[in-house]
């Protein structure tokens, strides 16, 4: 009698209606999920993972951005220091230049300059060395007053090899012995300018 019943059960239009709307809903949600909600799935894990590279590529441009702030800030104390450098050390060896300021020192310290010799220029690492020899008629005060002026050039200028000999006192007569001042010491000495190597001046092309 039951397998009569369900028999006839599944033979009614509304069970039968009922079976097609549980299998159409099973069929709708299979296609939503394999067509829709998987894809989204996917799409998410590939937004997330994308967006975690983008993360982390802002995370390298930032630091790549503070590290050239730091080269940049770096290379403009470079450049104030090099003009510094270009200053003290001139790109070539002014030699009229030097000697004429010499002579106008000279003027302010009553001393007599018997001789500036220029001597050759001698490369070491990346500047020039420039002698000059100087032979100098003064006192010890004027020596002293010369040499000072000198050291306020707003060049780099060394002393070296000094030497000094005293002069003897003149005498304007034998009768009145009277003393004639005049330059007490004869000195001689080395003054050494420097220039920038040739080989290091920025953008000087080098000759083929």
């Amino acid at each position: 009698m039951r397998g009569v019943v369900n028999d006839m059960s599944l033979k009614e239009t509304k069970v039968q209606i009922l079976i097609l709307v549980v299998l159409a809903l099973c069929a709708g949600i299979y296609f939503w999920y394999t067509g829709v909600y998987h894809p989204i799935l996917e799409q998410k894990k590939e937004k997330s993972e994308e967006l975690q590279r983008l993360r982390s590529s802002l995370e390298t441009a930032r630091e790549r951005a503070a590290r050239r702030v730091s080269l940049q800030q770096e290379y403009d104390q470079l450049q104030e220091q090099w003009k510094v450098v270009e200053t003290l050390l001139p790109r070539e060896r002014n030699m009229s230049g030097f000697i004429q300021d010499l002579h106008h020192i000279k003027g302010k310290v009553d001393a007599t300059v018997e001789r500036v010799s220029p001597m050759p220029s001698s490369i070491v690492d990346f500047y020039t060395e420039n002698p000059y020899e100087v032979e100098m008629l003064t006192s010890y005060h004027g020596l002293g007053r010369f040499l000072s002026h000198v050291a306020n050039l707003p060049i780099i200028v060394d002393v070296s090899d000094l030497d000094i000999m005293a002069l003897p006192s003149k005498i304007e007569s034998e009768e009145d012995q009277t003393e004639i001042v005049g330059p007490s010491i004869n000195s001689r000495f080395i003054l050494t300018t420097y220039s920038l190597s040739q080989r290091i001046v920025p953008g000087q092309e080098e000759d083929h």
